[in-house]
């Protein structure tokens, strides 16, 4: 249900500020995180492809079954980086739309509307 105040959409503008601020500093996290499993999994491929044997192929596949776990890891952090950054297009689309609602509430309250704030 959408906000009939123009008090209760400052306050769900404000939820919504806390929300992204709370977003903003995870996907810093995450992103960081994500880096380091990236550069850790690529180190352990190159390791991993160096101390095996066999033709550039062969040394290409058993690293790439050696490091798969670390691979993992740094896909799925890159996932939440992904989906952290959707997050937060979603939540400035939706503090755009509460703006634009809250116009309206004070236009209509401007107006002497009987649905808002006296």
């Amino acid at each position: 249900m959408a906000p009939a105040t123009a008090t209760e959409v400052a306050l769900n503008l404000a939820r919504l500020a806390r929300d992204l601020d709370q977003t903003v500093r995870a996907l810093e996290t995450a992103d960081r995180d994500a880096t380091e499993k990236r550069a850790a999994f690529d180190l352990a491929f190159s390791r991993a492809f160096l101390a095996a044997e066999g033709s550039v192929d062969r040394r290409k596949h058993e690293a790439v079954v050696a490091t798969h776990q670390q691979r993992l890891e740094a896909d799925v952090a890159d996932a939440l980086v992904r989906h952290l950054r959707r997050r937060i297009d979603a939540t400035k689309v939706r503090i755009d739309v509460g703006r634009s609602y809250g116009a309206a509430v004070r236009a209509e309250l401007a107006l002497g509307g009987q649905d808002g704030e006296p």
